[in-house]
């Protein structure tokens, strides 16, 4: 029970009944007196705050509230579970201590930066929530709470988990999400109860041991790692990727055979790369081991992507991590897409570093802007030019590469000696791929006993692309691709087929026979398909055994009808947009798309009488999404579904969502307002109204978003409670004697009156926070209120809004329903309107009062509407508004 709520009726309830009570930021200091003056309370659970509530609430009463606390909480000892959140107090109250039954204490949002030792000494905590706060360390007093199941540490300042909760063999959840940890040790191993580890996405992101891989795969890896470093020993890691990206006909195939021999001849016969080529380079090195240094054979995986525009959507797949980037560009050419590149290598890169290599061929070049691009890109770490038919600069270009390889962070990890192992065998091995059941025999040899170890090994050497090996995939998981090129050009053969490309990017089981005819991919046609479909290159057209390219379709729109009335608008801008974001939504929905509405760049779906089309537009950064229907959520709803999973393939992606305006301007306009969902969700949950950049008209945030996604249900089991009345007045003696009569009728809860808590525009703001079942609006409305400009307002709001009548009662001046009272009423705001554009054109001061004059406007044409608006609202005497307010 609300503790405001506790204080008005205190004439009927005994707080020493009540056994749940919450405290907000408003809760008066009667309130907050009349609580502590009640123990001893049988209060088995007390709520200060929201953990919902927006962070910056302003707490009015909080020195009223930190003086009667510790009077609250001590005289309650029977509670079970008390939250605190997002309540500025700064400290864990004293009285906590005496609370022997306390099983879970929640203090969030507080600022605290320390926890007194007797937390921890709380004889039946089970759950400690102690999330956004500013605590850097914990005390040893921690190691004590051997009750403890739940522990909540998130988006704290920790570097490290605080030693004594491996002390905590009980511990089943951990949450360390948002803390800057560095490592996860092996003392993870002495939590057998630990079945849930919560690092979330900016957790993880620092950690380097275990390797990021790892970690990211959850807590069973990181246990299943330490347990095998502990039984096998160490090694240490000297093995990472340098990819080679750029235009088609810059030299990068030429670059990657001088990487391994500097006497290669050029060849100026050479073909473009079909796909990907990975070549095997290695330099002796001395690797970081803890604070000294070992001689390793340093191991590089060089990749050499094509350059080709049908390749650009497949690059996401292996542009990694841990990996060092040369772009590599043609001097005498002007066609190196340079944001591009730097785009998309920022965004799948987590900012390894970039070399930008210009190849000077014949001695001739161009400048770049390197300083612009330093500035934009803060990791490009250096620009090199090199002659690759003279050698010039190659030695320099090298030397700057094994560098930058021997300095990327995971260099020198320690693994278990039995992964290094595996990886050796494999990569002697020289076959392209083999069976699942002979990598776990491969495992089993270097000592692996169990299954899941080995599948956690085949997950890591997935991740760093040292293998493909998709183990969720019934059909590819029966196999381990050891080269991946093999793969790759197997799949761009099928793009680069002259007769697919003719057909537009369709085939069938024959040309798949046809263009993989070598017994080396004879028998592996249905995995290479499947392959084809986990990179998002093909789908399969229902009811058929026809296959369609999404990137060989028709770059031209095909012929279709949209003649759809009130269709909804939404936009997705990204910061770097990634190549064929909406040929892989082709392929995840393609069961969907109406006819033959689809082409390169755009598609039209259906789903349960929903229609959407779906427009890429990469030159803007963009996707444009139309929706029409009864119900346009659902269909919204399952694009929406879609793109989160291609998203979650780009972790760094970032992009904002917008809604188009639906005002009657905005309806017919060539570049109507478009509102980021963001901000309509944050102007929703303050009650806000949001401004139209064409119309000028405030629109109403919550109903938006309604159109986008549905609410969840509200429960029918809530307790029906006191009415609440709002009451929307300008001052007058009549008006004055209404609200003084509403207040005392019985079972009405709250007043507000405009003259004592509003700002101008809070009115509006109040309707869309108070309007619902037993939640009332009464207007006054009389002169004074016809003639107050922040009434009207309000009045014009509710105009606009209709669904809102059956929450409005008026008490309406006769005058306003007499035909010459309301013009006389539009007469007055006209002649405001016309003194106010006289004054302002005196001034030369047009501009600044356009948005007043517009204004006066809409009061004016309200007013000449009046009869409509009260008709459609409950117009009613003085007497007859107490009556129903009483009988609510």
């Amino acid at each position: 029970m609300d503790a405001g709520q506790l204080w008005l009726y205190r004439e009927k309830i005994d707080p020493a009944g009540v056994t749940e009570v919450s405290i907000g930021p408003d809760t008066p200091p009667a309130a907050l007196r009349h609580l502590a003056g009640a123990a001893p309370l049988s209060l088995t659970k007390l709520t200060i705050g929201d953990e919902r509530a927006r962070p910056d609430l302003t707490w009015r009463y909080l020195p009223n509230l930190v003086r009667h606390l510790d009077d609250i909480i001590g005289g309650s000892p029977e509670l079970r579970e008390l939250t605190i959140a997002k309540c500025p107090i700064q400290r864990i109250p004293d009285s906590v201590a005496g609370l022997a039954g306390l099983r879970t204490l929640v203090v969030s949002w507080t600022g605290i930066d320390r926890v007194p030792d007797w937390v921890f000494e709380l004889p039946s905590l089970t759950g400690l929530g102690l999330a956004h706060n500013n605590l850097t360390e914990l005390p040893p007093s921690v190691a004590a709470a051997n009750r403890l199941i739940d522990l909540d540490l998130g988006f704290n300042k920790f570097a490290e988990v605080p030693s004594g909760i491996w002390a905590l063999t009980g511990l089943e959840r951990l949450t360390m999400q948002g803390c800057p940890l560095e490592k996860i040790p092996p003392d993870i191993l002495r939590l057998p109860a630990l079945t849930e580890l919560v690092l979330g996405r900016r957790g993880r992101a620092g950690i380097t041991v275990p390797p990021p891989e790892v970690v990211a795969r959850g807590l069973t890896a990181i246990k299943s790692y330490w347990a095998q470093e502990q039984a096998s020993g160490l090694d240490f890691l000297a093995e990472a990727k340098l990819l080679i990206v750029g235009e088609p006909g810059a030299g990068k195939t030429t670059l990657a055979k001088k990487i391994l021999d500097a006497g290669y001849a050029l060849d100026p016969d050479e073909g473009s790369t079909q796909g990907i080529g990975v070549f095997s380079w290695r330099f002796p090195s001395g690797v970081r081991a803890g604070d000294g240094l070992i001689e390793r054979d340093f191991r590089v995986n060089v990749w050499d992507f094509g350059g080709q525009e049908i390749y650009h959507a497949t690059h996401q797949f292996f542009l990694t991590k841990r990996s060092v980037y040369v772009l590599l560009c043609d001097e005498r050419k002007e066609d190196t897409d340079f944001h591009y590149w730097l785009d998309v290598i920022n965004l799948l890169s987590a900012g390894s570093p970039l070399i930008i290599v210009q190849n000077r061929k014949q001695g001739r070049g161009r400048p770049l802007d390197l300083g612009t691009l330093r500035q934009e890109y803060p990791n490009l770490v250096g620009t090199l030019a090199v002659d690759l038919s003279s050698n010039d600069g190659l030695a320099e270009l090298l030397t700057r590469v094994r560098r930058e390889l021997e300095l990327l962070p995971h260099v020198g990890s320690a693994l278990p000696k039995t992964w290094q192992n595996v990886r050796l065998a494999l990569e002697a091995d020289e076959r392209s791929h083999i069976s699942a059941e002979k990598f776990f025999e491969i495992c089993a040899a270097e000592g692996f006993t169990r299954e899941e170890d080995m599948r956690q090994l085949g997950g890591y050497l997935h991740d760093l692309g040292v293998c493909l090996f998709f183990q969720d995939d019934p059909l590819l998981g029966k196999t381990v691709i050891l080269k991946p090129e093999w793969g790759t050009t197997a799949v761009y053969r099928v793009l680069d087929d002259p007769l697919i490309i003719e057909s537009r990017g369709v085939f069938d089981p024959a040309d798949l026979r046809r263009i993989w005819h070598e017994p080396a991919y004879q028998s592996m046609q249905g995995e290479l398909l499947r392959l084809m479909g986990r990179f998002s290159l093909c789908f399969t057209v229902p009811g058929t055994t026809t296959y369609v390219a999404p990137q060989l379709l028709s770059g031209q729109r095909p012929s279709y009808r949209w003649d759809e009335p009130g269709d909804l608008t939404l936009r997705y801008d990204y910061d770097v947009m990634p190549k064929g974001i909406v040929r892989r939504l082709i392929v995840e929905l393609h069961d969907l798309i109406e006819g033959n509405a689809v082409w390169r760049t755009g598609v039209v779906l259906r789903y349960d009488a929903g229609r959407a089309e779906v427009i890429e537009d990469h030159h803007r950064r963009r996707l444009l999404i139309r929706l029409a229907g009864r119900d346009p959520r659902v269909m919204l709803s399952v694009i929406d579904r879609a793109l989160a999973t291609i998203h979650r393939s780009f972790p760094d992606i970032r992009f904002e969502r917008f809604r188009q305006c639906d005002c009657p301007v905005c309806a017919g306009a060539d570049e109507p307002t478009m509102f980021p969902v963001r901000e309509l969700e944050d102007f929703a949950v303050t009650g806000d109204l949001i401004q139209c950049r064409n119309s000028r008209r405030m629109m109403d945030p919550a109903v938006l978003l309604s159109e986008l996604w549905k609410r969840a249900e509200v429960e029918a089991a809530q307790p029906a409670g006191p009415a609440e009345v709002y009451v929307s007045y300008e001052r007058s003696e009549p008006a004055g004697e209404l609200v003084a009569a509403i207040e005392t009728t019985p079972g009405v809860l709250l007043v507000r009156r405009d003259p004592d808590e509003l700002r101008y525009r809070d009115a509006v703001q109040r309707f869309l926070r108070w309007l619902g079942p037993r939640k009332i609006v009464v207007v006054v409305l009389d002169d004074a209120y016809v003639k107050s400009r922040t009434c009207m307002f309000e009045l014009t709001e509710i105009a606009e809004r209709p669904d809102f009548a059956k929450y409005v009662f008026v008490l309406a001046d006769d005058a306003l329903l007499e035909p010459l009272g309301r013009v006389r009423y539009a007469r007055y705001w006209e002649d405001k309107r016309v003194e106010l554009l006289r004054e302002a054109e005196a001034a030369g001061l047009i501009e600044a009062v356009r948005d007043d004059v517009l204004l006066y406007e809409r009061f004016r044409d309200t007013i000449a509407r009046i009869t409509d608006l009260l008709v459609g609202m409950n117009t009613t005497s003085r007497d007859e508004l107490l009556q129903a307010l009483s009988d609510l």
